[in-house]
């Protein structure tokens, strides 16, 4: 069995009036939009992200926009370096965190 994870952009065209959806009209994103007919999604190439408890992203950013290079050509050699820019600052976030909690009596 293999476990990895998945970003995905999801899109909602459901109406709140109806109780059918398994969101029971909520509109509210999660797991369950996974069978939902009126979801749509898209990939999410090359992001850095922070989820809430229900693993539904609160902040990120992707490559795009004013990271794009103005030569097409350069486009890969700037993704990789952004992808290790993210590598590093999560291990960094990872080191941070362990140097600020104290795991040792738990």
């Amino acid at each position: 069995m293999k476990m990895e994870h998945l970003i995905i952009e999801g899109f909602c065209a459901g109406n709140e009036k109806l109780s059918t959806y398994p969101c029971n009209g909520k509109l509210k994103f999660g797991i369950h939009c996974l069978k939902c007919s009126q979801f749509s999604y898209t990939y999410c190439p090359n992001e850095i992200a922070l989820s809430d408890s229900d693993g539904i992203v609160v902040d990120w950013i992707g490559f795009g926009g004013i990271m794009e290079p103005s030569e097409i050509e350069k486009r890969d050699e700037y993704i990789a370096i952004w992808n290790t820019i993210c590598k590093d600052k999560m291990n960094e976030a990872y080191d941070d965190f362990l140097k600020q909690v104290d795991l040792k009596d738990e």
